[in-house]
Order: structure tokens, then sequence, then C-alpha cells
């Protein structure tokens, strides 16, 4: 590749991630960037490979909250745009909501929720589920939070709990928690849940925990 080829190639990348004019940054140093400039730069990187899949494993944990919604707008954009899968890796769950057409909840190396990002986010199933969107701060919702907090610590994955991973920290963890996985339960239209609360024999435990799903 010549010269000017290996030019017209990253003036056309960084186009694509809206770094405009290109020639403005293609002899640029990192520490001359923004950080939502150096995160650009990344994803152009990466679609410098023609991929069919792109791992976004959190693309925005480390911008301002100013600058968050552009890089996401950004992706959105390209996997419209190229017919990208993205696999969007992150810790916050509302912009999961936001980004993701189906949510996957993991605990302790294990998924333990899915389903459409609507639905595990308006109407979370498995009790960390809902504790982790319960933990996120809500200027509307002061009142209501779940009150039973999880206790003790993340389990180590070398040594897991035996059973349900999250019962040492559960607030409603049964018996059977304590010794048997749990199976995936269908839970509404394309949500599921790993969780004994779901079971056919467990209705009354269920609505002791959190009322009947919704």
């Amino acid at each position: 590749m010549t010269k000017s080829e290996r030019a017209e190639l990253l003036t056309g990348l960084l186009s694509q991630v809206d770094l405009t004019p290109p020639e403005r940054y293609l002899d640029k140093f990192p520490h001359e960037l923004s950080g939502g400039q150096r995160q650009r730069v990344a994803i152009a990187r990466a679609l410098g490979a023609t991929p069919q899949v792109l791992l976004a494993d959190e693309p925005v944990s480390m911008l301002d909250v100013s600058i968050r919604i552009g890089v996401l707008n950004l992706l959105q954009n390209l996997k419209e745009k190229f017919d990208l899968a993205i696999l969007y890796i992150t810790h916050d769950i509302a912009s999961a909501r936001y980004f993701a057409d189906t949510t996957m909840v993991m605990y302790a190396g294990q998924i333990i929720e899915r389903g459409p990002s609507e639905m595990v986010t308006q109407h979370p199933a498995h009790p960390y589920t809902r504790l982790l969107i319960a933990s996120a701060p809500d200027p509307d919702q002061l009142t209501g939070r779940d009150s039973r907090p999880a206790k003790g610590e993340p389990p180590s994955l070398i040594t897991p709990p035996s059973g349900c991973r999250f019962h040492p920290r559960c607030p409603f963890a049964m018996e059977r928690c304590l010794t048997t996985t749990p199976p995936t339960f269908s839970v509404d239209d394309g949500q599921e849940a790993s969780c004994w609360l779901y079971a056919e024999d467990a209705t009354l435990e269920r609505e002791a925990a959190f009322g009947v799903h919704q």
C-alpha cells in the first residue's frame, strides 16, 4: 500500500467515526486528543478490519457523561450502516437499555437473566438484576426501592459457591438455592431467569419475595 493509499484509507475511517476534517487528526498523538476523540479513533481502528462483529467492552465508561451519548449514537449508526453485530459489555445497565436490543445479565461468570432490553431493565426478574437496577441513582425514585440489599462480597470464581452462585448474597435464597444450580425458567415473552423463585412450586416464595412478575 502506498503512502497516498494509506492516507486515503485513514481519512475514510476517521470520517466514518465523525472525526472531521480527518486531515486534522492524521498526525495527532494520543495525548493530543480528548477522551472522546481517542475512543472514536479506537472504533475507527476496529472498522479498518471490516468486521462483521464488533466487541465493545465498556466503550463509554471512561468518558464524561456529556459525550457518552455521542459515542453510543455513533456505534448505533455504524451498526445500522454496516449491518454490524455489536457485543456491548458494560456495568451501566442504563446504557444497555438505551443501546442494546437484547440484554444478558451475568453474575460470577454465569448468565442469570436474559431478554429484550426494555423488559429486563424495566421488569427485572432475577434478584441480582433487581438489586443492580435499584442501586443506580434515580432522583425520580427516592422512595420505594428494594430495602433488602445484597449482603456479603462477590464469590471466588476459583471456588464458587455450590448451587446458585448468588445465594450467599441473595436476600430471598431458599434451601434448594444452596445446593442445586437453578435451570433457566421462562418468565415472560422472550425473558428468562435462572432463579428457583420461578419454579412452579415456588409461587408463595416468589410472592413473598417481590410479588408475581408482571
